[in-house]
């Protein structure tokens, strides 16, 4: 009997108040997921012993969004423009991270997932765009975040457009201020904004992985049928790797 492929999503932690505190992460990060067949499964920061549990409950795991990474990760000093960071999320999140890979399992790294994804396998990050990258666009957009707001360049022999329909462009949203600066070996960047910044990145070897810069999952919330496609090639990927595994 088909099993619909259930998927980890990884959270942050957010406080309204004492009294309204816990996990988060974006309500679109779910809805990609429920109109693309999948089950969600929110994962909160958690002993390192219970990773393996993780694992073994999901059939492939979502890095998502969220804030900075701490700079320690990478062998740098936080910069002024830093924003807030939480070195247990980042810790956990690259032992789950290298974890689930070495299992085999798919994981689909966004927006601040990429970044951890880099950082994870020996990459390094800059740490404010506005600030250090020369002739930056506006990469934190002011608009809703399931409106697109820039292009990106997609490199064509990549199995990344492969799963786009062998598309070399498109406009997608764009919220983040960090973006990867050393690409981690055995990484290869396919996707590039005007501005030369990477937006998505794709293992040399390992086609399990996929990271990419923009929220394709607020982009596939709102309708988009391609950011939509893209999540239904992932759960069908996720599909696959559970029937290995049971």
């Amino acid at each position: 009997m088909d099993r619909t492929p259930v998927i980890g999503v990884t959270t942050g932690f957010a406080k309204r108040n004492d009294l309204s505190q816990g996990p988060y992460v974006h309500q679109d990060y779910e809805q990609s997921l429920f109109l693309t067949g999948a089950v969600p499964v929110l994962l909160p920061i958690a002993p390192d012993e219970l990773a393996d549990r993780y694992i073994d409950l999901c059939d492939g795991i979502i890095f998502s969004g969220g804030g900075d990474v701490d700079p320690r990760f990478f062998g740098e000093p936080p910069s002024p423009y830093i924003e807030p960071f939480d070195i247990e999320r980042d810790r956990f999140e690259i032992l789950l991270m290298k974890k689930a890979i070495d299992a085999g399992k798919p994981v689909l790294c966004i927006c601040r997932g990429l970044q951890v994804l880099n950082v994870a396998y020996g990459g390094t990050l800059v740490q404010d765009l506005a600030t250090e990258w020369e002739n930056p666009i506006l990469h934190d957009q002011k608009i809703a975040r399931g409106k697109t707001s820039h292009g990106v360049r997609i490199i064509l022999d990549s199995r990344f457009s492969q799963l786009l329909g062998g598309r070399d462009s498109l406009y997608v949203n764009s919220l983040h201020h960090q973006a990867i600066k050393k690409l981690a070996p055995g990484f290869r960047a396919v996707a590039f904004a005007p501005d030369g910044v990477i937006e998505a990145v794709e293992h040399e070897q390992n086609d399990r992985i996929i990271g990419i810069q923009w929220h394709p999952e607020s982009l596939a919330a709102a309708g988009d049928s391609l950011m939509r496609g893209l999540f239904r090639s992932f759960v069908a990927q996720c599909s696959l790797s559970g029937e290995k595994t049971r």
